[in-house]
């Protein structure tokens, strides 16, 4: 029988989690992921590309930006990717009595999923680069790799693509036009409130605004996004897990 993937079962089991854990989550995204993107976002203007039809452009763009930024941009994606593998660890079903034991064990899978998570990344980009739509696939398919190497720590990063991409078959659209809900529904709110926290701050500071105010609310939209993400693809893991013999 083919997988379905049911979005009121995730959104509900998503809202379980949260309600579970959430000083743990809280205390986690709080200090790994707000705090990274408020100080990198005060310190680094953010990347405009003003094209995508040109994809060397894009790319030229994107590098020279990174090379100058990259002693910022470089440690702050580190302690992200760092708070994000914790929260997946914190989710994964796992009975863990402190923070500091989910931390630990984020810590001795960190090598492991930044190793495949930069394999992954680069076939995805290679997807997005060659045809659009492989990569949009590829992101889907792929979407659940922290949640699955979080999950069970014995498995190696070989084992741990391939469950990946067993566990999400037949549902990669499935979940990628769940990411793409997600990260709208985030943006449009992101958009108005700092729209509105923007034109409040130059009316009482001129042009420039005020800064890290500005990039403060920035940070903490950042960080529900992250966190919403988290939450859902550790319930489409759950879900889709529970329907993926395991090999």
């Amino acid at each position: 029988m083919p997988k379905k993937l049911d979005y009121r079962t995730v959104w509900s089991d998503a809202r379980n989690m949260f309600a579970a854990d959430k000083d743990a989550i809280v205390a986690i995204a709080g200090f790994f992921i707000f705090l990274t993107a408020w100080i990198s976002g005060f310190l680094v203007p953010p990347l405009m590309i003003d094209t995508l039809e040109n994809a060397d452009t894009a790319v030229a763009t994107l590098s020279s930006y990174f090379e100058v930024h990259w002693p910022i941009l470089l440690p702050s994606m580190m302690v992200t990717m760092y708070g994000s593998l914790s929260l997946y660890v914190l989710l994964s079903g796992r009975t863990l009595a402190k923070v500091g034991d989910v931390l630990g064990v984020a810590a001795a899978l960190f090598a492991p999923y930044l190793v495949a998570s930069l394999l992954v990344g680069w076939a995805t980009l290679a997807g997005f680069f060659l045809l659009v739509i492989p990569g949009l696939y590829l992101s889907g398919r792929f979407a659940l790799l922290p949640a699955v190497i979080a999950g069970d720590s014995r498995r190696g990063m070989h084992a741990s693509v391939l469950r990946t991409w067993n566990v999400t078959r037949n549902c990669g659209w499935a979940i990628l036009i769940l990411m793409l809900f997600v990260a709208l529904a985030v943006r449009l709110a992101s958009g108005i409130v700092g729209g509105a926290v923007d034109a409040v701050s130059q009316s009482i500071a001129g042009e420039v605004g005020i800064p890290i105010l500005q990039s403060g609310v920035s940070a903490l939209f950042v960080t529900v996004e992250a966190v919403a993400f988290i939450l859902m693809l550790a319930a489409v893991n759950r879900q889709l897990s529970a329907q993926t013999p395991h090999q």
